[in-house]
């Protein structure tokens, strides 16, 4: 059976920018060993398959990477709504309008604004981040990301593990050269104080940006990322946004940023974040922006095979 698909430039409005995402708009009939094996033959950073939702929910999102399978993020969802809409799963409205995804048991608020053709993709989230202070100490971390005494930032912020569904280490860095110089080194980070906490990448950031647009520039970094690879950012922006708010001394309210992840002479994604802090509330975190069809095709389904235990 074939199944078809579209590649979608997520957070970007100039196609063959932004981050790559693989959809297929009605992949019921796949299983999970099915979805990994088509995920590694697209080999981008990330696949999303979407089966039928319910009265309430207008899709349901699975996630897989090349290396398996991940959690929904705003990137997956923006890269859903382009493809729902260009196969007329949704249809077009100018008006803003709420619709539900989800993963699992976890649903999803998403706010769809189409104007002058662009769709406009907002993900809101309200989160309760676990955070955790004990992390591998600043000569740890330089072993770990192969960086000097003067490229980890320890004045202004400060290096956490924050957890909101999935863990991150997120280290702030004082430049953009530092952020693509880094690697992550697993025996290094085996030997660390911290090995024990379970964290499945780092993300590493600085207030050193491109554009003038932007506050700050991203990277992911990880095991199974190779150090050449940027790839997106959208999972982790609730774990980068309450480490903003445990580090930087943020007041309650209402505040924006905008980031930036790549460079712009590859694929650089723009991507506009708010959320309101409330210090007796949970963090509501909105991610927007836009995207881009930029191709589409059928692919044969692979023959299932149980996939093998991690």
């Amino acid at each position: 059976m074939e199944y078809v698909y579209r590649t979608v430039d997520v957070f970007t409005k100039t196609a063959y920018s932004g981050a790559q995402i693989s959809v297929f708009p009605q992949a019921d009939g796949l299983d999970a060993s099915q979805m990994q094996l088509i995920a590694k033959e697209m080999s981008h950073p990330e696949t999303v398959f979407i089966f039928a939702g319910s009265s309430e929910i207008a899709a349901e999102l699975r996630v897989f990477s090349p290396a398996g399978e991940r959690s929904v993020g705003s990137h997956s969802v923006v890269a859903a709504a382009r493809a729902l809409l260009d196969t007329e799963v949704l249809a077009a409205g100018e008006r803003d309008r709420l619709v539900h995804f989800s993963q699992g048991e976890n649903i999803f608020d998403v706010v769809l604004s189409q104007k002058e053709g662009r769709l406009l993709t907002q993900l809101s989230m309200s989160v309760t981040p676990q955070i955790d202070r004990y992390v591998p100490d600043n000569n740890e971390l330089q072993q770990v990301l192969g960086l000097g005494p003067d490229d980890i930032e320890t004045l202004k912020a400060k290096t956490l593990f924050v957890s909101c569904e999935s863990p991150y280490l997120i280290v702030p860095l004082r430049s953009m050269e530092a952020v693509y110089r880094a690697r992550f080194n697993l025996e290094a980070w085996s030997r660390s104080s911290a090995s024990a906490v379970a964290v499945n990448e780092v993300l590493v950031y600085c207030s050193e940006t491109e554009s003038l647009q932007t506050d700050f520039h991203l990277r992911i970094l990880g095991e199974h990322i190779a150090h050449q690879d940027s790839p997106p950012v959208g999972a982790a922006i609730p774990a980068f946004v309450a480490s903003l708010c445990e580090t930087r001394g943020l007041a309650d309210g209402t505040h924006t940023f905008w980031l930036e992840r790549g460079r712009k002479a590859l694929r650089q994604s723009i991507l506009q974040v708010e959320f309101v802090k409330k210090a007796t509330a949970a963090l509501t975190v909105r991610v927007g922006g836009d995207a881009v069809l930029v191709a589409q095709g059928s692919i044969v389904a692979p023959a299932a095979k149980p996939l093998k235990a991690a």
